[in-house]
């Protein structure tokens, strides 16, 4: 199973107050999409190639200046989707015996 990659990621401030980490392919679109909606603070950088969704987050993290809220966020988030990455490949290791 191949995953989706990404040339963008970064991170919004929703409406709500939430710092949120996006990715998309589309820069320009993605960004007047979220501010349309209400987010501020819109932090997007474009990836030298594209990456998944992990890569992409270890990228920013090693090349970008980021808050602290941003860093504590993509820490976050980073946790998460390796968690998910791994109980996915558990179970299609499960699947296999």
């Amino acid at each position: 199973m191949s995953e989706q990659t990404y040339t963008v990621v970064g991170t919004a401030v929703s409406p709500k107050g939430v710092i949120k980490v996006r990715w998309t392919n589309d820069l320009i679109t993605h960004y007047k999409r979220v501010h349309r909606k209400g987010c501020t603070d819109i932090d997007f950088h474009e990836t030298p190639n594209p990456m998944t969704k992990l890569e992409a987050l270890d990228w920013l993290i090693k090349n970008k200046e980021l808050t602290e809220e941003q860093q504590e966020i993509i820490y976050i988030k980073k946790a998460e989707k390796a968690r998910q990455r791994r109980l996915q490949h558990n179970k299609q290791k499960e699947e296999v015996k």
